[in-house]
């Protein structure tokens, strides 16, 4: 038995890309292009640093989302 290993971080060809910046706008489309690594660590800039729903949680808004409320 052969254990499949799957790329974290796949590779996708620059027409992608592209189609993604006629789509959704070219900042968007620079943003899909970061790394994983650094996609994630602005994520999490952008959610200390405003306040924000709790999308990095594990738990939905419903469920408090992990804000603390008073």
């Amino acid at each position: 038995m052969s254990i499949l290993r799957v790329d974290p971080e796949p590779s996708l060809p620059d027409a992608y890309f592209e189609k993604l910046a006629e789509l959704l706008g070219e900042d968007r489309a620079r943003w899909a292009r970061l790394p994983y690594e650094e996609r994630m660590k602005e994520l999490e800039w952008y959610h200390a640093n405003f306040n924000t729903p709790d999308d990095l949680s594990l738990w939905p808004a419903e469920l408090d989302g992990g804000v603390e409320r008073p």
